[in-house]
């Protein structure tokens, strides 16, 4: 564009940001975001949240990774309003700038209640320290939203759990689940989905009990599990090497009992689980695993982590 001295509009620059951010092309992001304010554009929400996942996507990350989100997110404060209504242009396609620009809300955007917009910055720094297992940091993030005056929604709640759980604090995760469960907000599968997925991190007695004990509630309060939720947390379970593969079975029986099929890399991952405990070849369930397993393997084709 620069060659043929075009100038790109705001859209264009944020797409350029985002697009080089996704790389982990972070001395580009700065370049872009240079041209863009020596042309006369402010940086909006979505170009601060291009800045910090170009942070966290650089290789290698900087150590002080964590200290960039935190100033990015209080540089944000002052963004310019003018694209605050989400429509730039995308609209009519009905593509929101999330889904465009490939942020961690992409596949909430359209979710109500689950989402407030305007806490885009927010959405991706949380997600990044989450990623980051960065506790001191999220409870920094945490006290800067209390500090305007808001509230964490869903997709913050669940980042500050998936932080907490990552980091081997169950209970500071549980007592943050309870709170926002308790507050009259809308419930969501999500957040159970979190905490039990959080809960088996290391296979320990405690978050094994928890997980399974979520599961119980979950189902109590008719949240069931979907084919996407159930094969990604049977992956988890599967992976236990001690104990009594209880959240294992219980999640398969739970699908099983909606008729629901988990994805092959799912069941792959149990069939070994299975196997790996000497279960005798006659036994009801591994006859079922892998039937299902060899119907699967019939239509997909053998996973790479076939056993």
């Amino acid at each position: 564009m620069k060659r043929y001295n075009v100038k790109p509009n705001g859209q264009t620059y944020v797409c350029l940001i985002n697009a080089c951010a996704a790389a982990g092309r972070l001395d580009q992001v700065l370049a872009i975001v240079r041209d863009m304010t020596a042309a006369g554009g402010e940086l909006n929400k979505f170009c601060y949240a291009g800045l910090i996942i170009a942070h966290m996507n650089k290789t290698p990350r900087s150590d002080d990774v964590a200290a960039k989100i935190i100033e990015l997110a209080e540089q944000s404060k002052g963004w310019s309003s003018v694209e605050e209504s989400g429509n730039t242009g995308n609209t009519m396609l009905g593509i929101s700038e999330e889904e465009l620009y490939n942020l961690p809300t992409a596949e909430f955007v359209h979710r109500r209640f689950f989402i407030y917009r305007q806490f885009t910055v927010y959405h991706v720094a949380f997600h990044a320290c989450a990623d980051l297992k960065n506790v001191e940091a999220t409870e920094t993030l945490l006290e800067m939203l209390k500090k305007d005056g808001k509230v964490p929604d869903a997709f913050i709640t669940m980042q500050i759990m998936r932080c907490y759980l990552h980091a081997g604090n169950i209970d500071h995760a549980v007592q943050i689940f309870e709170d926002y469960m308790n507050g009259g907000k809308p419930p969501a599968m999500e957040l159970y989905a979190t905490l039990i997925e959080g809960a088996m991190v290391g296979y320990t007695p405690r978050g094994m009990e928890l997980a399974q004990e979520t599961l119980v509630n979950m189902t109590k309060r008719n949240f069931f599990l979907n084919s996407k939720f159930g094969s990604d947390l049977l992956l988890i379970a599967a992976g236990e090497k001690t104990g009594g593969y209880t959240n294992a079975n219980y999640i398969w029986d739970l699908m099983q009992a909606r008729k629901i099929v988990p994805s092959l890399p799912a069941v792959e991952a149990y069939y070994s689980g299975l196997k790996g405990r000497e279960i005798p070849e006659d036994d009801p369930r591994l006859q079922l695993v892998t039937r299902t397993l060899n119907n699967l393997r019939a239509r997909f084709g053998p996973s790479l982590g076939r056993p």
